[in-house]
């Protein structure tokens, strides 16, 4: 349905990722081989987090276009291999926390058998369980994992979630489980609109050491380094909001 596209021939070097990218369930991908250089896209069907939010909804099967874009796109290393989740992870009954949680869960077991996981919704509601699968990834290989965020957003989605998680509470909330966890909460964000996010909202910002870039000043970025991200970091939390 989506895996389809323009084919030029079989021959390595003209290949694109819908000739090679294999769905499987997740059983099939916990047999995949650990030394392999491996991609594996997950599917975040919800957009329940942004009706919680009073969002413009549409953004549930965002997944299905984004993998169209996918698809024609050249493999230019053959020794990487493509996987995609059969099954998209779905809201059932409006239960966002119950998605995030099994989200979470994938993507533990799937960095586990060393799978670098795409994941792709949906509401940025999503962001809270591909952390919280970072997270759980990382605390089985050691004891006190440094996780880094960087995000490309306009808000920093760290609303009150006193009467529910939603697309825009997220980061809030994985700084509260920092906070209690005693864990560093490292989130860097960059497109802030000023006139998207409340004063509360940088002030939140403010009190947990977030570091920001104002879209305004995205033409300055050359001034952004990334490395010391990285470097005092175990692992990076890349997350994309479009809008």
């Amino acid at each position: 349905m989506y895996w389809t596209g323009r084919c030029d021939g079989e021959e390595a070097d003209v290949l694109r990722i819908h000739q090679v990218v294999k769905k499987m369930t997740l059983d099939e991908l916990m047999e995949q081989k650990v030394e392999e250089k491996k991609i594996c896209f997950v599917s975040f069907n919800s957009e329940e987090g942004i009706r919680r939010n009073f969002g413009r909804l549409g953004a549930a099967e965002g997944w299905i276009h984004l993998k169209k874009a996918f698809a024609n796109f050249p493999v230019f290393d053959p020794d990487i291999h493509f996987y995609d989740l059969k099954t998209p992870i779905d809201v059932v009954n409006g239960d966002l926390e119950a998605a995030q949680y099994e989200l979470s869960m994938t993507v533990s077991m799937l960095k586990n058998k060393n799978f670098l996981v795409v994941c792709l919704g949906g509401g940025h509601d999503i962001a809270y369980g591909t952390y919280n699968g970072i997270l759980k990834y990382a605390q089985s290989k050691e004891l006190d994992p440094k996780i880094g965020i960087i995000s490309f957003d306009a808000h920093f989605d760290m609303r009150s979630y006193e009467k529910g998680a939603s697309s825009g509470t997220m980061f809030l909330q994985i700084a509260d489980d920092c906070e209690r966890e005693g864990r560093v909460f490292d989130y860097n964000v960059i497109g802030i609109q000023k006139f998207s996010n409340t004063k509360r909202l940088f002030d939140t910002a403010k009190h947990f050491g977030v570091n920001y870039y104002l879209a305004e000043d995205i033409s300055k970025l050359n001034e952004f380094n990334i490395d010391p991200i990285i470097k005092r970091n175990d692992h990076i939390h890349l997350t994309l909001c479009t809008d």
